[in-house]
């Protein structure tokens, strides 16, 4: 299969089924876009070289009867970069901070920054023309390669996606069955996972999937789908108009788009300079409903480069949430504009945003404005965690049915448990109490508990709930899970190199993003999670050895049930790692017990004495 196929299947279902899509922001932070050369490209007497002194920020495209929408990954940020911001380091790190949970969001504004170079494009030459070339120029063209392949292959990547959201959206909210899903897969999207590198081995493995039980092949299947959801930014987006996402729609709409002049996606702006569409900063992500095979162009809003667009100021929480009407500027090309902010009762302003004032242009602009709930309206130690994370109780907590906490509508009690054992749970959004306490939707995925699958609100004190993966990196890490962890090739956590006993202490580089999640790299370049369950900021100390204080018994479990042995006064044993008990039990505390060849121990110090 042409080369051009094997490297769009990297970005697409291939990492699904291998274990997630990488993070789109870390991707662009670490790659170059193979849409713009790094060096201005060998121009041709015909050729037309376009300066790019501004980027639009990414976005996935939603198309319908009713047109096309464009969803922004990162709302909160202007629609636009221009070459001068990329230089401001202070505001570049403005933008970053507006992300906190992202830690590749600085590298990506940089790497958004790099972009804006000369660019020369032929007469008439479509986006897939141009990417063609590109490649062909580089040498990485394969024999038998050309542009219709490469747009089968982007045809079929689209296809997959779509069908993974949409088909898969139907099975989960009963819209269909299980056997009609198989149809579904068997009659459409098989043939086209068969078409592409790897085919064969993508098909045995999704084979083997819809040969699951009921329960694992349902939570693949919501794997799938959240994953590709994650994947193009859609989690806010309405969850019934995801259900009306047509996969043939979608491939066509994708072929459409590359199929425009390159010269489209380059607007000229007022200084005779242009900008770049954000589009191709994400591989031109499309989901459409409908496709009618017009052609017109792929901004219908595109505006003319002699008319000033207005500046819009929004108003909003951390969380993207508006919290008062949005202000619309008009004025002159090249005028001055000055935004304000506003008092908003229960909230002070923690944002101030540096193009708070500036010159209309012939793009549009947005100024933002990010508030904080007041200490003094009763969110004393409210944090935010994105939409899709996960968090774990760090003290005791409860499980509620409303946003208001009462005796009565308590769920479920969840008691303090040591970090290895710390209830889990995925943020699916938020809420505010009655008394302006802010309130995470969760639901329980602790899936070898009795409560897993619960839903209903927990605190947001991060007094009382963080999140469960890092966020920060760390020189060095200590492995606390029992089991150990396994190194790997991959960053998602693919291609396994080694593993780590419980205990070892590990050097970090750094620390990268993968999805919702993050992953720390080591000093040898290999990935490990960066779970806190898993691992420890770091260098933990821990007994080697317990000297026995009073006669001890030795058990089979760590909640020390299945006696196997004894140990009297005096001797001293060797300890190969710990744990703790009641493990998935959170109606009880938990108690550390030490490993020792054969089962396990107790650790009170009554019993034993711990030698390190």
């Amino acid at each position: 299969m042409n080369h051009t196929v094997k490297r769009l299947t990297v970005s697409g279902l291939t990492l699904l089924l291998l274990g997630g899509l990488v993070s789109p922001v870390v991707a662009s932070a670490d790659t170059t876009s193979s849409a713009v050369p790094t060096t201005q490209a060998k121009t041709a007497q015909a050729e037309q070289t376009y300066a790019i002194k501004a980027v639009e920020m990414p976005y996935t495209l939603m198309s319908g009867k009713d047109g096309d929408v464009k969803v922004y990954w990162f709302p909160k940020w202007p629609d636009t970069l221009t070459a001068a911001q990329a230089k401001q380091t202070d505001y570049l790190q403005h933008l970053a901070d507006m992300y906190p949970s992202i830690s590749g969001a600085r590298d990506a504004l940089d790497n958004y920054g790099q972009l804006m170079i000369d660019v020369s494009v032929k007469p008439g030459e479509t986006f897939a023309e141009f990417e063609y070339r590109l490649m062909q120029e580089r040498g990485e063209l394969e024999p038998g390669e050309s542009v219709e392949s490469y747009l089968q292959a982007q045809e079929s990547n689209a296809y997959s996606q779509a069908w993974l959201i949409s088909e898969i959206g139907k099975y989960l909210s009963g819209s269909i069955s299980r056997d009609e899903l198989k149809a579904s897969y068997e009659k459409n999207l098989r043939p086209r996972m068969l078409l592409v590198q790897g085919g064969e081995d993508q098909v045995g493995q999704m084979d083997q999937i819809f040969a699951m039980n009921d329960d694992d092949f349902k939570a693949m299947m919501t794997v799938f789908q959240q994953s590709m959801i994650s994947g193009g930014f859609l989690n806010d987006y309405p969850k019934d108009k995801l259900l009306e996402i047509d996969p043939d729609a979608t491939a066509q709409k994708v072929r459409q788009r590359l199929s425009q002049p390159m010269s489209d996606y380059l607007m000229r702006q007022p200084d005779g300079s242009y900008r770049m569409d954000g589009a191709l900063q994400t591989g031109f992500k499309t989901f459409s409903s409908w496709f009618e095979n017009v052609v017109t162009p792929p901004d219908t809003e595109k505006p003319s480069p002699a008319v000033s667009q207005p500046v819009t100021v929004r108003y909003v929480d951390a969380k993207g949430k508006r919290l008062a009407a949005d202000k619309t500027f008009n004025g002159k090309l090249g005028a001055n504009y000055q935004a304000t902010a506003v008092t908003i009762d229960g909230y002070k302003l923690i944002q101030t945003p540096d193009n708070a004032k500036g010159q209309f242009t012939g793009a549009k602009q947005t100024v933002t404005y990010v508030y904080e709930p007041d200490v003094r309206s009763g969110s004393a130690g409210a944090t935010v965690a994105p939409k899709g994370t996960v968090i774990y109780a760090t003290k005791k907590i409860g499980l509620y049915n409303q946003a208001t906490f009462t005796k009565k509508s308590r769920t479920q009690w969840y008691q303090k448990k040591s970090r290895i054992n710390r209830p889990m749970f995925v943020v699916t959004g938020y809420a505010t109490s009655k008394h302006g306490a802010d309130r995470y939707r969760v639901k329980d995925v602790n899936h070898h508990s009795k409560t897993a699958g619960k839903t209903g609100y927990v605190t947001a004190n991060s007094a009382y709930t963080a999140p469960v993966y890092y966020g920060a990196t760390h020189s060095r890490v200590t492995v606390i899970n029992p089991k150990g962890i396994n190194a790997y090739s991959k960053k998602s956590l693919k291609g396994k190199t080694s593993h780590y006993k419980q205990g070892q202490v590990l050097k970090v580089k750094q620390i990268v993003s993968h999805n919702l999640t993050t992953r720390y790299v080591l000093s040898n370049g290999r990935y490990i999670t960066a779970n806190k369950q898993l691992v420890k900021a770091g260098k933990q100390q821990s007994a080697k050895s317990i000297r026995v204080q009073r006669g001890i018994n030795r058990y089979g479990t760590g909640n020390l049930t299945k006696k196997n042995g004894h140990y009297r006064r005096g001797q001293v044993v060797k300890v190969s790692g710990w744990t703790y008990s009641n493990a998935d039990n959170f109606g009880k505390g938990d108690t550390l017990r030490y490993q020792v060849k054969g089962g396990y121990v107790t650790a009170n110090s009554r019993y034993v004495k711990a030698m390190r």
